[in-house]
């Protein structure tokens, strides 16, 4: 697979893997992949922590399904989240952005039925899905998680050592930068060898829940951990996806 295609056909997925291991030889290849990553001054700054025993992904799947539960009684996280949701792929397609409501969440019986407009409503007022997460509505995606994450074949921790600083102001904007870089090599390369990865972002949006993952896997803490992804061969079938037009973004001399 060339570069061009990688880039095009990659996709986050969600569904479930293979139920195989990832090969010794493609996890060289990821880790290859990750290794040639380029970095301001050449620092490096990144570690990776490959989960592939039980009890790793299990500790991990804990922490994820605590977390989403408590997400569900955020008003802020769903209304943040709510602006990117999308309820049809028409709309998806429509909008060019954002994601499928019902690729992220398993809706109860009641909502799943329910007249057209009451969930376009909701979204707008994002906040009444509290009520849903107090009564415990968080617990049904928050289970459905935690099981893709302990049964992945492979998760990857990616950490940033923040003791290897370029040199400069901008020292951190290109450390992240970096960061961003290393993700991405990982993504093409495992697009190529037919391996899904997903961003499992739960477990690390709250300081406390990242301190926890810290801990448990013996991260020091002049490490910032980044992302997690969970990882596994999946079928052909890539899934659809969308992007704005290239004029909505692209400026020619200056922005006009």
């Amino acid at each position: 697979m060339n570069v061009f295609d990688a880039i095009t056909q990659r996709r986050s997925h969600r569904g479930t893997f293979q139920n195989r291991a990832i090969d010794a030889t493609d996890l060289e290849k990821l880790i290859e992949a990750a290794r040639w990553t380029p970095s301001p001054f050449n620092v490096q700054p990144w570690e990776l922590v490959i989960v592939q025993e039980a009890a790793g992904k299990g500790a991990l799947a804990e922490v994820t399904e605590r977390a989403i539960v408590e997400q569900f009684k955020d008003a802020k996280f769903l209304d943040d989240n709510s602006r990117w949701m999308r309820l049809t792929a028409s709309d998806l397609q429509a909008f060019g952005d954002g994601v499928l409501l019902t690729d992220h969440v398993t809706l109860p019986k009641l909502l799943q039925d329910a007249p057209d407009g009451i969930l376009e409503g909701m979204l707008k007022n994002a906040k009444a899905f509290t009520l849903l997460g107090h009564l415990g509505a968080g617990k049904i995606p928050a289970k459905e998680i935690a099981a893709q994450v302990r049964e992945a074949p492979l998760l990857m921790l990616v950490t940033m050592n923040c003791k290897r600083y370029p040199p400069g102001d901008g020292g951190t904007r290109w450390m992240w930068l970096s960061m961003g870089m290393l993700i991405q090599n990982v993504l093409l390369a495992a697009t190529a060898l037919d391996i899904g990865v997903q961003f499992v972002s739960a477990p690390l949006e709250r300081p406390a829940d990242r301190e926890h993952v810290r801990q448990l896997f013996n991260i020091p803490t002049s490490h910032e951990v980044v992302t997690l992804l969970r990882m596994g061969y999946v079928e052909e079938n890539r899934g659809n996806s969308v992007r704005l037009q290239s004029s909505a973004f692209v400026h020619r001399e200056k922005r006009a």
